[in-house]
């Protein structure tokens, strides 16, 4: 994991979409559901309920998103 992947998920959970997050950040959005896919396979954890469209945050997914943006509040202070 990297501070790029949490920059990812942070703009997932801010404009509601896999697309707009990857138009926000400047990256395809096969680049973002990859990054995603990863996150996930590294934690062993389902971040995304991809059932639904647009995919939604699970429970694991909205703790992970706090502590994402706890950790990059700090990395960018």
């Amino acid at each position: 994991m990297d501070v790029k992947t949490l920059y990812t998920l942070i703009a997932i959970a801010d404009r509601g979409s896999f697309a707009e997050a990857g138009n926000t950040i400047g990256l395809s959005l096969s680049a973002v559901s990859m990054q995603m896919r990863a996150l996930e396979e590294e934690l062993g954890i389902t971040i995304f309920d991809r059932s639904r469209r647009p995919p939604i945050l699970t429970d694991g997914g909205l703790a992970l998103t706090h502590r994402a943006r706890d950790l990059i509040a700090h990395w960018e202070s």
